[in-house]
């Protein structure tokens, strides 16, 4: 047991070793960032609005259709009333 916690410790001192010799030579961690992968991030960025913007749009769309659907029947079982049958008239 004490090998183990020996060597995580060992291993732990190496990595902090490796970022403190990285940030003296490159500078701090924004600085060594590349350009590519901001451009990366940037190009993921808008793709993820353009296609959040193409939802909504073609979520309106299909509510707008749908309502004017939905209008369209109420106007024409409004409009055409039935008309009474012979049967139906009333009797003098």
């Amino acid at each position: 047991m004490a090998k183990h916690d020996d060597q995580a410790l060992l291993e732990s001192v190496r990595t902090h070793r490796e970022r403190l010799h990285g940030a003296f030579l490159h500078g701090a961690l924004g600085a060594r960032r590349s350009a590519r992968s901001l451009v990366m991030r940037l190009i993921v960025g808008v793709i993820l609005g353009a296609v959040a913007s193409a939802a909504c749009v073609g979520v309106g769309f299909v509510t707008d259709l749908l309502s004017k659907q939905q209008q369209t029947q109420q106007n024409t079982t409004s409009v055409i009333s039935p008309q009474p049958s012979p049967s139906e008239e009333p009797q003098r």
